[in-house]
């Protein structure tokens, strides 16, 4: 059975999805601990499905919003044996785009899916665990369809620059998006920061923070 924390209809808040009509699946677990993680319920299980009942619970919402793009997320969706059961969803349901937003420190499989999109992040010092990326992610990735998302502080701005290095070197086309932690950086600081080094970042911010400005879960 695959457990789940919580699923809703909301809007998308970070990196490709930013303002996009989404249904978002966040799983259970997770097998790192930011120091800014804002899902500290992300080990709680609230519901649990079989793969048919969740491609089927799919099905159905996307034929009330037909347009709606389908966000798997945690928690990390990827652990375990999960990864396997969710691209056999996204497999079956080739007519819908399903997003993956994963912590950057797990394989990504499959990749042949188009109608599968990878958010994946790589994990700044201030975070905790900025030796977590799993380098062959990078070589992976396509330029059509995943990105790469990094959520830092003034702290990092040093090592962001080091990093889009090495990205530079070995997928130079893949989009990037950096976002700032909520709190910890004002948006002018960081566009600033991206327009004085030149660098092939896209602004990005946690929208669904700025809408849902007081509420702790749901969306």
């Amino acid at each position: 059975m695959i457990e789940l924390v919580e699923k809703y209809i909301t809007i998308g808040g970070e990196a490709s999805l930013l303002g996009i009509p989404i249904y978002l699946f966040r799983f259970k677990g997770c097998n790192l601990d930011c120091s800014y993680c804002d899902t500290p319920y992300k080990n709680e299980v609230n519901d649990y499905f079989t793969v048919r009942e969740l491609a089927d619970d799919i099905l159905h919402k996307v034929k009330q919003y037909p347009e709606l793009k389908i966000l798997f997320t945690g928690g990390e969706p990827l652990l375990g044996n999960r990864q396997n059961e969710l691209l056999s969803i996204i497999s079956d349901l080739e007519n819908i785009d399903f997003y993956i937003e994963t912590n950057g420190s797990i394989s990504i499989e499959n990749i042949e899916l188009t109608n599968c999109f990878y958010i994946v992040d790589w994990k700044s010092p201030s975070s905790g665990f900025p030796d977590s990326f799993c380098a062959d992610n990078l070589k992976k990735m396509r330029i059509e369809n995943d990105c790469i998302k990094f959520i830092i502080n003034k702290d990092d701005f040093a090592w962001v620059k080091e990093v889009v290095k090495i990205i530079q070197k070995v997928n130079p086309f893949i989009p990037l998006y950096i976002t700032p932690q909520w709190g910890k950086m004002e948006l002018v600081e960081l566009s600033d920061f991206i327009l004085t080094n030149r660098l092939p970042l896209k602004l990005s911010i946690q929208l669904h923070k700025y809408i849902w400005k007081d509420s702790k879960r749901g969306h």
